[in-house]
């Protein structure tokens, strides 16, 4: 999986530095894109685009880029109606996905054509889709103690306590400089450096295992800097290309770690639990139903962009994001022996509290007494 994944990659590498060097036209549409993963993304459906162009005889090769813009408005929105079309033929699930790419090449190549009406063309199926459902407490709780790797457990507990996209884990590579300790946790910088960075909190139980498994890969004799990987690839007979765990090796050990502990139901083409976003599922609802969460601060930990000027305007610290996030801390924990210790612990506090409360309501009527009878 991982082999094929890298290969992928360069392929896509040298695609790009070709149409570069060839095409100016390509060379704006790719340079708008800032992040590699959507490079990839946007260069695959791009080649996808052109392909339906040369099948459907609308322009003579693969790489002519330039034939495109010698259309007018009116045949950019033929070709692009006709290439929508094409992927609900076939049942293609992500055509808006696909219709993005050259949506955003001709944009870069100031071409106007007209968009409501292809976007119209988009049938909205009335099915339910796949990957609607999240991972739950019992299932996520058998995952993760049936790993008995220390990489595999502090994965599942950063998935499950952070909700982060996997895109977040490789773009940029998560480093432990993008660590920060605070009190028994850590805040962990999302999408480091961009403007679409956020800070995650790592609860208590997945910071334990982060040390874990910091101290296992210390003890196998790798030296641990801040440029470290956070998830390493583990040294086999392979030789891995990267140091870091990648998309494919991530999803191929949530695969081999769910088997047998989640149930998934095929819904289409998709299962009903989404390998990765299940767990991103289960985090934003544990967070929308604590009520003593900030309900801004949730849609910032899910790292989405709060409703006008409140996404301007909104800007927690990491100490103010975990004060916000604290109380949801019960709900997040996986283990549930450790729910139960953290409930426990809760209610004590909550006891003295109150007992504090009842002495001081006591002493407050004695002074009171006290100040009636001197008065007299």
């Amino acid at each position: 999986m991982q082999e094929s994944g890298v290969r992928m990659f360069l392929t896509q590498q040298r695609y790009h530095a070709k149409m570069k060097s060839e095409h100016r036209c390509f060379k704006k549409f790719i340079n708008s894109l800032n992040s590699v993963l959507a490079q990839q993304s946007y260069g695959y459906h791009i080649q996808k685009f052109m392909r339906f162009c040369v099948a459907a005889k609308y322009i003579t090769h693969e790489e002519a880029f330039e034939e495109l813009l010698e259309f007018d408005s009116e045949k950019i929105t033929d070709v692009l109606e006709d290439f929508v079309e094409s992927l609900q033929e076939v049942n293609y699930k992500n055509v808006s996905t696909a219709l993005s790419s050259p949506e955003l090449f001709f944009t870069m190549n100031r071409k106007i054509w007209h968009n409501k009406m292809v976007r119209k063309g988009i049938k909205q199926l009335d099915i339910i889709r796949g990957g609607s459902l999240p991972i739950t407490d019992e299932e996520i709780e058998q995952v993760y103690i049936n790993c008995n790797r220390p990489r595999d457990r502090f994965l599942i507990s950063l998935l499950g306590c952070t909700g982060i996209r996997p895109g977040a884990i490789v773009d940029p590579v998560m480093k432990f400089k993008h660590l920060t300790p605070v009190e028994d946790c850590y805040g962990l910088s999302v999408y480091d450096e961009s403007k679409d960075g956020y800070w995650a909190i790592l609860t208590p139980e997945a910071s334990r295992d982060l040390e874990r498994y910091k101290q296992s890969r210390i003890k196998n004799g790798e030296t641990l800097t801040g440029e470290s990987p956070l998830l390493g690839t583990e040294s086999s007979r392979w030789h891995p290309t990267y140091d870091y765990l990648t998309l494919r090796t991530l999803t191929a050990t949530l695969e081999r770690r769910i088997k047998g502990h989640v149930k998934r139901v095929k819904v289409g083409n998709d299962y009903d639990k989404a390998i990765v976003y299940m767990f991103r599922k289960r985090f934003n609802t544990k967070l929308k139903l604590k009520n003593e969460v900030n309900s801004d601060v949730a849609e910032l930990c899910m790292g989405h962009k709060l409703v006008g000027a409140q996404h301007t305007y909104t800007k927690p610290t990491l100490l103010e994001v975990y004060a916000a996030i604290k109380p949801a801390f019960e709900d997040l924990t996986i283990n549930s022996n450790t729910r139960k210790s953290i409930a426990l612990e809760l209610e004590r506090k909550r006891l003295e509290v109150l007992k504090d409360n009842m002495k001081t309501s006591i002493f407050d009527e004695v002074m009171l007494t006290l100040q009636q009878k001197e008065i007299r």
